[in-house]
């Protein structure tokens, strides 16, 4: 079968299994094939087909190379805790790139932005006296920003970012999501009723959040994969990522997917019925399998709402207590309201600032936000949280356009930016309840729209700029 890749390579076909398939008149064709006479059904060697039709595995067609694979056994070093080979790896990558053949930098905007960021953060490090005598957190923001520069020049074709999703989205079954589903259906470890698994993943309200960007790959991969084999497996991970969060008992991932879902409903053009229809499949065997105390605490933190007394949540006085936190962050950030108490510096100034009048005692310590633009907004001001959303807003913007002009050609492309989009949309929900700017995954989450958009506007770019001819009386564009 053909699938349409954009890069270098032009366009690739793998083995050819003898399917037929009508081809839609406003496909392009690559140079020097020949369009097929009316009414005459064509096989896909013959003439190009829509997306990927019966495309048999991940692996076919992608460009290796050294920075690449570095890359990817990065992923699954931060995604399994195996190996603790993370650092060379992603020097191996940044090696790769710089004097490899294969892969080049893309300095794009939001790397530059992001760059930016990054040596702010390092000239206000220590401008406080709240800030922190560990370069720790300053050394892994900018490994998160390398990592970031990395994965958006090695995804940068299709091949890749298809192979991409899988291997992603499996890594994360094998071990995040496996660890969850034992922890709770085998060994009964859990944390006051809620599971985790462990390092990054132990917290349940993380570990919820992080199931959100792997929970869009994988709708992405059910939504436009044609072979049967794939979509099953891809529907298994759609009905199992939900019930993980639900697991978790995390009140914010749960009304960020529910979010998420909601937008996508509301902006899908066609096939709501059949969107409808998944969603109350999924939904039943969420609500099978999932514990009674999930609903005890959601209906707990809806009787909350409708009182206004915190209390009523009922849930250890979790609730009350983070919005006590949430006010000691806003002292911060009004104390310090330009450049912030320093990147990393934000429980130092808590633990001070927490101890003034109208702090309830339970905000006390040296405690973090729980809230990502909160803690943004005092650890680097106004000016690192608009240089941070400068970098959000571009790979967003740039991401929309890109789905708007690919959807012409192959609505699939379109599609999948769309549930990324979506996946980034519900994750910056969660992070209202917990603090992720700092986190690896979400550069990882934001380097793979910038892959889609950049494939999807070179692959229209190289579309367009080629004569468009006639067959029929329909302009077919080469």
């Amino acid at each position: 079968t053909v699938d349409m890749r954009g890069g270098a390579a032009g366009w690739r076909t793998a083995r050819w299994r003898g399917e037929r398939m009508p081809v839609a008149a406003d496909v392009a064709l690559p140079a020097g094939m020949q369009p097929m006479p009316e009414g005459r059904a064509a096989t896909v060697p013959e003439q190009i087909g829509r997306l990927e039709v019966r495309f048999t595995w991940p692996w076919q067609g992608v460009d290796w190379s050294l920075g690449y694979v570095a890359f990817l056994v990065y992923v699954f070093v931060i995604s399994s805790y195996i190996v603790n080979i993370g650092q060379p790896m992603m020097l191996l990558a940044v090696l790769g790139i710089t004097f490899g053949k294969r892969d080049r930098w893309r300095l794009s905007a939001p790397i530059l932005l992001l760059a930016a960021f990054v040596l702010l953060i390092a000239l206000t490090f220590q401008g406080t006296e709240y800030r922190s005598f560990d370069w720790l957190p300053l050394t892994d923001m900018a490994k998160v920003a390398a990592i970031f520069a990395v994965a958006a020049s090695v995804l940068n074709s299709r091949a890749r970012l298809r192979f991409f999703m899988f291997y992603y989205l499996a890594v994360f079954a094998l071990y995040p999501v496996r660890g969850g589903m034992f922890n709770w259906f085998i060994y009964n470890a859990t944390t006051q009723g809620r599971v985790g698994w462990n390092h990054l993943f132990e917290n349940p309200n993380d570990f919820a959040a992080l199931m959100i960007f792997p929970l869009g790959l994988v709708i992405a991969v059910w939504l436009s994969e044609r072979n049967k084999l794939i979509r099953l497996l891809a529907f298994a991970g759609v009905s199992a990522l939900p019930l993980v969060i639900f697991l978790t008992q995390s009140r914010g991932a749960i009304l960020a997917l529910v979010g998420g879902v909601f937008a996508y409903f509301l902006f899908q053009g066609k096939g709501r019925m059949k969107t409808l229809l998944t969603i109350i499949a999924v939904a039943g065997v969420v609500a099978v399998l999932a514990p009674k105390d999930v609903w005890t605490r959601m209906r707990n933190l809806q009787s909350a709402t409708t009182s206004g007394e915190l209390a009523a949540a009922d849930d250890y006085g979790s609730a009350a207590q983070r919005f006590e936190i949430w006010k000691v962050a806003w002292k911060v950030h009004e104390a310090f309201p330009l450049t912030g108490v320093g990147w990393g510096a934000y429980p130092n100034a808590h633990a001070e600032f927490a101890r003034r009048p109208g702090i309830a005692e339970t905000a006390r310590g040296a405690r973090d936000s729980h809230n990502t633009y909160l803690t943004l907004l005092a650890e680097t001001g106004y000016v690192g949280f608009a240089l941070w959303a400068a970098m959000l807003s571009a790979i967003v913007g740039n991401a929309i356009r890109a789905m708007r002009r690919v959807g012409r050609y192959v609505p699939e492309y379109a599609l999948q930016i769309r549930v990324i989009l979506l996946a980034l949309l519900s994750f910056g929900l969660a992070g209202m309840f917990g603090s992720f700017a700092h986190m690896s995954f979400l550069y990882l989450h934001l380097a793979a729209l910038v892959g889609l958009a950049t494939a999807s506007n070179e692959e229209v770019d190289a579309r367009e700029r080629t004569p468009a001819r006639r067959r029929g009386g329909a302009v077919v564009p080469r």
